[in-house]
């Protein structure tokens, strides 16, 4: 084989080097600096309005949903109102019955209990934690704070007051007089009472902040019955029916 002369590969043209241009004054230093800074700034003003672009929308999109969750919890509330004067009737009620024990009476009795309506956060909580609350104003912070500790207050409240009302119901079975039962029932009646009253200023708390910061609650319909409202003298049968009835899709469930 014969030895075949080698190409030699093509030549590559020196790279040129662009030296930068001297700066030959203070002048020409300052205007090359100020397009430097002009440029670096007007790319943080860009980036900076676009963020602040997204959380107006953030704050706005949070502000809804917030406000929409406190609107559903006091129209509930509102509907609780409605029924404060079956609760402050049949406790009084309660009161006489404690007082005049039925025992071995037939005479039917029905206690039943206050509404009982569960008081959300979730669309707060979950602004809160995603930092879309810290987006809004320091009125509307603080406002929002203050409506939803009441309505938590609101709730805890709710939830002593049916305990108190389950111990009330024993009047129901027509039980015999003794000491122990007449100091459960009357102490009962007292947590009864006081839990009512710290539903009333939880309330009226979260109603202020509502009123302060303009939000509308939408009326939602009153049931037709609520189980405070029945009839001292009725049945368990007939009042469980007419619970019932005073319930969406006449939902049914066994009564406490």
């Amino acid at each position: 084989m014969s030895d075949a002369a080698e190409t030699p590969p093509p030549e590559v043209p020196p790279m040129e080097f662009h030296k930068p241009k001297p700066i030959h004054n203070w002048r020409e230093f300052l205007k090359e600096y100020a397009i430097i800074v002009l440029g670096v700034a007007t790319a943080l003003a860009a980036e900076q309005a676009v963020e602040a672009v997204h959380n107006l929308e953030r704050a706005a999109q949070a502000r809804t949903s917030i406000r929409a969750e406190i609107a559903d919890n006091i129209a509930l509330i509102d509907r609780r109102t409605e029924t404060e004067g079956c609760v402050s009737r049949r406790l009084n009620e309660v009161e006489s019955l404690i007082r005049t024990p039925a025992a071995g009476s037939q005479a039917p009795v029905w206690i039943g209990h206050p509404p009982n309506w569960l008081m959300t956060r979730d669309q707060y909580t979950a602004a809160a934690q995603s930092g879309a609350v810290s987006l809004l104003s320091n009125l509307e912070q603080v406002s929002y704070s203050l409506i939803y500790s009441a309505t938590e207050d609101y709730s805890q409240a709710e939830k002593s007051e049916q305990a108190a009302w389950a111990d009330l119901r024993m009047l129901e079975l027509h039980p015999a007089a003794t000491p122990v039962l007449d100091g459960l029932l009357r102490s009962a009646l007292q947590k009864a009472r006081n839990a009512r009253w710290q539903t009333e200023i939880s309330a009226r708390v979260a109603r202020t902040g509502v009123a302060a910061l303009g939000i509308k609650t939408d009326k939602k319909p009153r049931f037709p019955q609520t189980s405070a409202c029945i009839p001292l003298n009725t049945t368990r049968e007939e009042g469980e029916k007419l619970v019932v009835k005073g319930r969406p899709g006449n939902f049914a469930y066994d009564e406490p």
